[in-house]
């Protein structure tokens, strides 16, 4: 956890050539069998990456991890990594704010059993839609 914490500092004070600014490194540590605290430090590092580089591809890592990880506590640790740096707002432009990102965020929420999961993702989809509901502009695509 320690070596990608200082890899992060490294990327962020600019002592790591541009070409070598990959998220893979920290995607590489998300995989089952590394330890639960070098997992929770990579989604956390990742999280910080999509914010800094609004990363899609990265978004979606993140959120496939929301969806199949196996562990409930990992599951919870990466929607409250994003909950903590929110990738957007309501009011702000940012490409990663888009309707598929909103209805994905929705299906989750609402096929998840598991309570804490979803009060976590209802947490992380207020500060981007603006409400407990999609916004009213996407209610009538968005299918609940």
């Amino acid at each position: 956890a320690a070596c990608l914490r200082f890899i992060s500092k490294l990327i962020q004070y600019g002592h790591i050539m541009d070409n070598l600014k990959d998220s893979s490194i920290f995607s590489a540590h998300l995989k089952r069998g590394q330890s639960f605290h070098v997992r929770c430090t990579a989604i956390q590092l990742l999280a910080l990456f999509i914010k800094n580089e609004s990363s899609e591809r990265d978004l979606n890592t993140i959120l496939s991890l929301i969806e199949f990880d196996q562990s409930p506590f990992i599951r919870s640790n990466a929607v409250q990594q994003l909950y903590k740096l929110p990738l957007f707002t309501k009011h702000q432009d940012c490409f990663l704010n888009n309707l598929h990102l909103v209805e994905r965020l929705w299906r989750l929420l609402n096929e998840h059993q598991d309570f804490n999961l979803r009060c976590c993702l209802a947490q992380l989809t207020t500060p981007s839609t603006g409400g407990p509901r999609p916004p009213a502009c996407l209610a009538t695509t968005v299918r609940l």
